[in-house]
């Protein structure tokens, strides 16, 4: 399946907007606040009913109107029809959201995030790198939990067993017996290990095709990776040793109220590789930063530059639409916001070439210069503004 058109109604800067894409390359030119950003966000939300860029979907609605609405045709790329799918997601500020496919209302966000794979980087993506460790476990969670209905159910069975853990807590700390932890302790260890154990395997895939895609976008020689931290991997990843540990904290967590311990605190690392030294090791200080870095390894959170962080992130989508095509046999949408220019013309180059094969891409940029001649013949070229488009209040970090 692919996005073959997107219309907006009253969704940021758009009053009511429709563009139209082919399955292969698509590349949106247009000036800062023209709506590329705010376009790539719409045809998002409509796929997957969140926004990749705030939790405020007030924020969405344009100013002064009621309701925001986003809507996408998918096409089957197979077959050459268009308009096989229609999707629409509604949203109305202190009613929440509806969702229809095919004009029949979902119930369960499940069954729209399995329709369709799809890949976003927008400015706020950089945060998966930047940003906190439950940040980039709920992206990875909800990136597994859509092409694994196992992980899925472990990671509720896990998260139920921890409220239940963590009210039982604050009960005894009020008074009630410590014993009384004792079977929430034994559903959270088989829960947990349940998870942790997917989990890992998950991330070991993601990082093959994380490091074989990073060859080809990080600069020249670098080796980079991503890894699980993980405190049972420090405790001991069997129920014996997490349900020791759970009962050696049990003083720390009745004062928090909270379970200290356990996959719900797990992080992800990017890094580059001791191996990226080339003639030499990374800095002293860039060396053994973060737990889970690979020996001389350099965080990427706190030592990569802007560039290389934004490259991580492409690296990343990739590498999960690579996962993503083992499992379902789809390519999906690749939808990039403005990733071209803080990229060398080699790997400009490399990147168009990945673009070429990898299904649907829809890109922005402010400068078609940063594609060649024969790279836009290829693809399908959309200018910005469209029409019908006015800016609101708050549209302005558009680009």
């Amino acid at each position: 399946m692919f996005v073959s058109s997107v219309r907006l109604v009253h969704f940021r800067s758009y009053r009511e907007s429709s563009v139209s894409f082919t399955s292969g390359l698509n590349v949106i030119v247009g000036e800062n606040a023209s709506g590329k950003t705010n376009l790539l966000e719409g045809a998002f939300f409509a796929l997957r009913a969140t926004s990749p860029r705030t939790r405020r979907e007030d924020k969405l609605v344009t100013w002064g109107e009621g309701f925001a609405r986003a809507v996408v045709e998918l096409g089957d790329a197979r077959s050459s029809t268009d308009g096989a799918h229609t999707v629409e997601v509604g949203y109305v500020p202190g009613q929440g959201k509806r969702v229809r496919i095919d004009g029949a209302e979902v119930a369960s966000l499940d069954e729209l995030r399995r329709r369709t794979q799809v890949f976003i980087f927008v400015p706020e993506s950089l945060l998966l790198i930047k940003g906190s460790p439950a940040r980039r476990r709920a992206h990875l969670d909800a990136f597994v939990a859509a092409l694994d209905p196992g992980y899925e159910g472990a990671l509720q069975e896990m998260n139920a067993a921890l409220r239940q853990r963590n009210a039982q807590l604050t009960r005894v700390r009020e008074g009630a017996a410590a014993a009384t932890l004792d079977p929430w302790d034994v559903q959270l260890v088989r829960t947990a290990i349940a998870l942790a154990d997917r989990r890992r395997a998950a991330v070991a895939r993601l990082s093959a095709h994380f490091e074989r895609v990073a060859c080809q976008l990080a600069p020249e020689g670098a080796h980079w990776k991503i890894t699980l931290v993980s405190q049972l991997d420090e405790i001991g990843s069997d129920a014996e040793a997490y349900a020791a540990a759970l009962r050696a904290r049990r003083g720390r967590d009745m004062q928090r109220g909270l379970t200290l311990v356990g996959p719900h605190r797990d992080d992800i690392v990017f890094a580059e590789t001791g191996e990226a030294a080339a003639g030499g090791e990374p800095p002293a200080a860039a060396v053994g930063i973060a737990a889970g870095l690979p020996p001389g390894g350099r965080d990427l959170r706190l030592y990569g530059s802007q560039g290389e962080q934004r490259t991580a992130v492409l690296a990343l989508l990739f590498a999960e639409q690579a996962y993503a095509r083992e499992e379902t046999g789809e390519l999906g949408t690749l939808f990039l916001d403005d990733v071209m220019s803080e990229l060398d013309d080699a790997r400009r180059r490399r990147l168009v070439e990945m673009l070429m094969s990898s299904g649907q891409a829809i890109v922005t940029t402010t400068n078609r210069h940063y594609f060649t001649g024969d790279e836009l013949a290829a693809a399908t070229v959309v200018e910005l503004p469209l029409t019908a488009a006015t800016a609101g209040p708050g549209d302005a970090a558009d680009g």
